[in-house]
This record gives structure tokens, sequence and C-alpha cells, in this order.
């Protein structure tokens, strides 16, 4: 095996492979067969061929079950990655101990712990959900501890992204084509989901080439969730809804955009969900004869429309939208419109609130908003709470 990095290639033949491919750049292993192994790759290419086989050496964590214990068929909490993609019962899981030849007070042991882990068995979660979750928990550390409820969760991650995609085509409408926008014509929202997505972007290639996976997954995951999903997809709706024409044909476009680049930042973590929505996204047919699959796209880089100041303000604005909500969940019955009054503590609140009245609007599911320095303006029977130096959020019961 420590022949492995330039044996394959046809040494000691000068191969064109060999000359090709060694020495290589990266070695990814796991910590507990870094002397057993890699040490003995280095010191055989050094003595056979004079170099070593690789520059860096990427060790993987170890995956534990979720209480921390290495996994033992003994323990019953060996967990198959199959099992977790096609998903499988707990009489299933029973029946895989068959196959461990424990005894009886072994076997008996490992049944009550998958009972205990896995009452319901584990459900399918899909190959995209298992991969990405291990590329999130990936944050250099020695150990995992595999909690197939968090892949369940990014499972749902993925049916978050399916059906903001099937609203952003049926919004699409007949005959689009995507065409370049021209940024300073763009709304303070669309700006906004352009800065966010090239920081996603940052991060991305940044943790590529320092190897951290698991910040990679938390942007693009954040990207995905929180700004273009809960955020920017829930501004655009009303413009929808509108007779705006010109509004809505650059918010199709600005959508287009974070659709096609979000999909290639995600497509090395969930390949098979990304390809398949790539394919249903309505380019131009001589696209598809450049670029026939996303897995031969281009990774996005330096889109450069990163605007600090701009996401600020939106980041003010949403803890404002969150006091709102978390108002009327105490205090309104669900799905409820209120009147909802914001009395500013600073003019320079006042007017970046009122910059963002209509977002603010939307988002907080508000019926009116009024938005003032002047505290006076408030009615008679609000709830009433403040968000710090910003403002005094009151709504009307």
């Amino acid at each position: 095996s420590g022949l492995l990095p330039f044996s394959t290639f046809g040494w000691p033949e000068e191969t064109l492979e060999l000359s090709a491919f060694y020495p290589n750049t990266l070695l990814e292993t796991g910590y507990d067969i870094l002397f057993f192994w890699v040490a003995r790759m280095i010191m055989l290419s050094q003595q056979l061929t004079g170099c070593i086989p690789f520059k860096n050496i990427m060790l993987h964590s170890m995956i534990r079950d979720s209480h921390g214990r290495k996994m033992s068929k003994s323990l019953g909490n060996i967990i198959d990655p199959i099992d977790v993609i096609e998903g499988i019962d707990l009489q299933g899981l029973h029946k895989q101990l068959s196959l461990y030849n424990l005894d009886s007070g072994e076997l008996e042991k490992a049944m009550k712990g998958q009972a205990k882990d896995f009452p319901s068995g584990i459900p399918e979660c899909g190959s995209d959900a298992l991969r990405f979750t291990l590329c999130a928990y990936s944050g250099f550390k020695k150990d995992i501890n595999l909690d197939v409820l968090r892949v369940q969760g990014y499972r749902c991650f993925c049916n978050k992204i399916w059906n903001c995609f099937r609203f952003s085509l049926s919004n699409f409408g007949d005959g689009f084509t995507f065409s370049e926008f021209i940024y300073k014509n763009l709304s303070l929202i669309d700006r906004w989901i352009l800065s966010r997505l090239s920081y996603a972007e940052e991060i991305a290639n940044s943790s590529f080439s320092n190897y951290d996976l698991s910040s990679a997954t938390t942007s693009i995951y954040n990207f995905w969730l929180y700004d273009f999903c809960d955020i920017y997809i829930e501004a655009l709706k009303p413009i929808f809804y509108s007779s705006n024409s010109e509004k809505i044909h650059t918010s199709r476009q600005v959508m287009f955009f974070c659709l096609h680049h979000g999909l290639c930042l995600l497509h090395p973590f969930m390949p098979f969900l990304t390809e398949e929505l790539y394919q249903r996204l309505p380019f131009d047919p001589s696209h598809f004869q450049k670029i026939p699959s996303i897995c031969v796209a281009h990774y996005p880089h330096n889109l450069g429309q990163r605007c600090q100041s701009l996401e600020d303000e939106i980041s003010s604005v949403m803890s404002t939208v969150n006091i709102i909500r978390s108002l009327k969940t105490d205090y309104v019955p669900t799905k409820t419109k209120v009147n909802v009054f914001l009395s500013c503590h600073s003019p320079e609140v006042n007017q970046t609130y009122n910059q963002f009245h209509d977002l603010i609007k939307t988002l907080s599911n508000s019926s009116e908003l009024i938005i003032d320095t002047d505290a006076s303006m408030v009615p008679v029977g609000c709830v009433t709470t403040t968000n710090m130096h910003l403002c005094d959020v009151h709504i009307l019961l």
C-alpha cells in the first residue's frame, strides 16, 4: 500500500500517467492510519522516486454515534450510510444484528440500544443530505458525533430549496430569457441579495482553498435558507402580484441570477438535487449546448457586488421585524394582520426604516405600518416593546 501513489501509474516505467499525476497535491485520509500508511507512502516515494507523493494532507474526522461512543456491533450503534440514504425501519435494524454473530446477551443489549436511538427506524434522507451533513460536521474536529436528526434537518433543507425553485419557475412566465441587468437600476432588496450572494461566494471559495468544508457549507446554507428563501423570495411576492411590469422584469432577472449561482455554489455538496434543478432552469437553448450539465459549469467567484452598509441596514430592519413577529406570536392569533407603529429613536433610523417600509410591512405581515420619530402618533391600546437603541415597537390589539 505504500507504493500506491506511483505504482498505479505504471512505475517503474516513465509513463504519461506517471508524469501527469505524480506527484500529487493532496491526500485526504483519517488520522488513525497516519503512521500506518501515510508515513510509509512518503518514505517509499522518497526512496524510490526521489520526491514526496503529495504536498498537503487533510485528515478527516472519525464518525461516532450521537452519544460520542465508538461505533460497535455489540452496542448496536453502527450506522450504515445506505440505511440513512434509503431509510430503514426498526425491524430491519434488528435483522441486521443477526449478521454480526453476537451472543444472546450482546444481541439483546444491541437491540435495546437501537430501540432507544431509533424508535421509528431511520427515515429516508437521500445521499445529498447525508453528504452535506458530513461536510458541515467537519470543522477540523477529531471526532464527529453523528446525529441522524441533523441529516433529517438537511433533508428538509433540500425540500425548502425544491419548493423555492417551484415558486421561482411559476413566476418567470412564458418566454422568459435572462439578460444582464444594470446594477445601478436595481432596487435596494435586489442589491442586498446580490451582496449576500457575493459574501457566500467569497466564503465558499476561501473555505475550499483552506479545506474548511464546514465554513463553506455554513455560508451556502445561510444564503439559501435565511437570505434567499426567508427574506428575498418573501419580499418579491408583492412585486409579482402587482402590475408593475418593469419591477417584475428586473426581479425575475435577479432571481434567475441568484438561482443559477446558488445552485452552482451548492453543487459540490448536493450534486443530485442541483443537477435536477439546473436542468429545469429556463436557459436559452444555446446555453445547454455549451454547458449541458452543472458539473461542468464554472464555480462562482469574484461577483464583486458586496455592500456592507446595505447589509447592516437590512440586518437592523430584520431585528425589528423579528420583534414584531414575536409580539404577534404572544398576543395575536396566528396569521392575523395588525396595525404596527414604529417610533424611531433617531432621524437616521427613521430614514432607513422608511426606505424599507414595504419590506417591513411584508415580512411582518402587517395590515398597516406607520414609522415616525414622534411617539405621540401611537394610539391607545397597543402592546409595546423596544428594539434597543433603534426604535420602540407597538402593535395595536
